[in-house]
């Protein structure tokens, strides 16, 4: 009798487990957080966090100059996740290294832009811009995190927004 469930137990248990096609290669899913993050500048900019995970997670963080201060989340769903993980795919430094976007005429007073991979393994991947450069290159890195902040719904969030009593910086 005991046999028998042993037996039926372990038949049941293989029907459910998942099979692999042949032929078909198993393929990870990359599990980073993303992270967004800008800081301030000489005037009243939006100081703000923004943390995504795999599992479409959102975090924010308004820091200064929002229009939402404090912790604010919601879930925009793993499709959005995914969405942001492809359109920052082009400007993703290799894993484990901090690259900054080139910029041959900066400007000192400007807030600075930081995108960060966060592996499951606590590995760090980062991306730093000084916002305003006007070189081609770097604008389309400040549109491109822009459409992110759209995709995930904390644009209005992250909107600028002077409170009364606010300083700059």
């Amino acid at each position: 009798m005991t046999l028998c469930a042993i037996v039926l137990g372990t038949g049941l248990l293989l029907c459910c487990t998942p099979r692999m096609q042949p032929g078909a290669i198993g393929q990870a899913r990359p599990r980073e957080e993303i992270r967004i993050s800008r800081g301030p500048c000489f005037g009243f900019c939006p100081v703000y966090r923004i943390a995504v995970t795999p599992a479409g997670r959102v975090d924010f963080e308004g820091e200064r100059h929002t229009a939402v201060l404090g912790p604010r989340s919601h879930s925009a769903g793993r499709d959005a996740y995914e969405a942001v993980r492809r359109a920052l795919a082009p400007v993703r430094p290799a894993t484990g290294t901090e690259r900054a976007v080139p910029c041959p005429g900066a400007a000192t007073d400007m807030s600075s832009l930081t995108v960060e991979w966060i592996s499951a393994d606590g590995t760090r991947t980062a991306l730093t811009h000084r916002m305003g450069c006007r070189d081609a290159g770097a604008a389309q890195v400040e549109r491109t995190v822009d459409e992110q902040l759209r995709r995930l719904g904390v644009d209005g969030w992250a909107a600028q927004k002077t409170w009364p009593g606010d300083t700059r910086g």
